[in-house]
């Protein structure tokens, strides 16, 4: 082979060699491309997994949200075997209307008539039945008159305390009951009534009475939001989705231990929570979940309910996010057990705080690992803990504080049922129908006092012009 062909091999073979050092740094940039997507498509579907699998146990998801499983033939109790019931509380005497005394001719085992009457007391047996109800109607004739003087005719007014209204403050406060408080549609309520007292109601009625009980619940609303945030009880707050004119709003919850206000709002930020409070110096105790809006406060809990179902959900990975989720769950568990032995008087309060100060260590060491050896996302929540982390433990200091905020998510509860039900509001007036009654409702109940007796004397009250009831005058509201 000549020098001239080998030359022409060389240069043959460094073109090709040139070209494919080219097409191989596109290869390899295609693949980088590739590996970033791949990782991009795996990490999108962690999250999709993940969010497939949350629940009421590792998110802030309510439990009716829970896709339920079927229950296993086995686990299912026999349907043969006897409950042990328990006595109900017998009537006092003076409750019985009537006594029927049963006797007998004959022996029920042998059917011979020589029996004699046993010297033991005889058996009891109170029922209780409803009487037949009907509603009572008034009927008020207003006499016309006419002027001798000045020509001009005038009627005759309702007596003081009579409503200008077909219904009367008792039928107004059941009404209102049964749509505020045990959440019937209307329609359903006004059948009731129908079926109940034979007092027929349209459903366009049914909003007016509404209205006209919220006025009445005005100022007890004003009083009941005035205790909840300037008593010295600690407070608890929380906030869930509502829907009203068809908008996204929100329903704010400010709760203590004797009562709970409650107020919807078109937005979920610091301007409505700032509505809540209003123009409170947020030096107050009180515990929250680690929504933004909250920061501002001074005297401030962090939920541990919350923070457990949060590192439950990184404890279902795989790798350190798995042993460290594990662990803080293990330890959160824990401090809610401790605390709540002391608060059953289980524990002194000597005995409480020294057996916090090893988890309090235990959690710290935790968060620390995560912030270091978790993901991205693990270590920024531990990161975040840590910066806050006296706000894991102010339940410690402040007497009669509680680690969580379930105080304030069971009463968020009943509207939460209530947005299932009805699908929100849809004027302003059904807005604060919703607040008024379920605020004075939720109070009621804490109190152990009759919610339709009081919601009537209430609304019996307003048009007598007379000042409303309280539901503690101790506690001054």
């Amino acid at each position: 082979m000549t020098r001239e062909e080998l030359e022409a091999i060389l240069v043959s073979t460094r073109e090709e060699l040139a070209s494919t050092k080219i097409a191989l740094e596109s290869t390899r940039a295609e693949l980088a491309k590739t590996l970033e997507l791949l990782k991009m498509v795996l990490e999108e579907n962690q999250k999709l997994r993940e969010q497939l699998k949350r629940n009421s146990k590792n998110s802030s998801k309510p439990p009716s949200t829970d896709q339920k499983g079927n229950t296993g033939g086995n686990n299912q109790r026999p349907t043969n075997i006897g409950r042990i019931g328990i006595a109900r509380t017998l009537f006092p005497s003076e409750r019985i209307d009537r006594h029927v005394e049963c006797s007998q001719k004959n022996c029920p085992h042998c059917g011979s008539s020589s029996i004699r009457l046993s010297n033991q007391s005889p058996e009891i047996l109170q029922q209780a039945e409803l009487p037949e109800a009907q509603a009572f109607v008034t009927e008020y004739q207003l006499l016309k008159y006419g002027c001798i003087a000045c020509g001009k005719n005038s009627t005759a007014r309702l007596p003081k305390g009579v409503p200008n209204s077909a219904f009367g403050p008792k039928l107004m406060g059941l009404l209102a009951l049964l749509t505020g408080v045990y959440h019937l549609a209307k329609r359903e309520a006004a059948q009731l009534i129908q079926d109940l007292y034979g007092v027929d109601i349209s459903v366009g009625s049914v909003p007016n009475i509404e209205e006209r009980v919220t006025a009445a619940l005005e100022p007890i609303y004003k009083r009941i939001h005035s205790f909840v945030l300037e008593s010295k009880f600690c407070k608890y707050f929380d906030e869930t989705g509502w829907r009203d004119c068809g908008q996204r709003h929100f329903v704010w919850l400010a709760s203590c231990e004797h009562a709970a206000i409650y107020m919807i709002h078109l937005r979920r930020n610091t301007e409505a929570f700032e509505k809540l409070v209003g123009k409170s110096t947020l030096d107050f105790a009180c515990v929250t979940d680690r929504y933004g809006v909250y920061n501002s406060l001074k005297i401030h809990q962090y939920c541990l309910a919350h923070l457990i179902r949060e590192f439950r959900l990184y404890a279902e990975r795989d790798g350190p996010d798995k042993e460290i989720g594990e662990a803080l769950e293990r330890e959160l568990k824990t401090v809610c057990r401790i605390h709540r032995n002391y608060r059953e008087e289980q524990l002194s309060f000597k005995q409480r705080n020294r057996q916090l100060k090893g988890s309090q260590r235990k959690v710290e060491c935790w968060l620390e690992d995560g912030m270091a050896n978790g993901s991205d996302e693990l270590s920024k929540i531990c990161e975040s803990l840590l910066d806050n982390f006296d706000k894991l433990w102010t339940f410690i200091r402040v007497s009669g504080m509680d680690p969580t905020n379930n105080l304030a998510e069971r009463d968020l509860r009943k509207l939460v049922l209530w947005r299932k039900k009805s699908y929100g509001t849809r004027s302003n007036r059904g807005k604060n129908f919703v607040e008024k009654i379920t605020s004075v409702a939720q109070t009621l109940k804490r109190r152990g006092k009759n919610v339709l007796h009081f919601i009537q004397e209430a609304v019996a009250s307003f048009y007598r012009g007379s000042a409303v009831p309280f539901i503690s005058e101790a506690l001054g509201f």
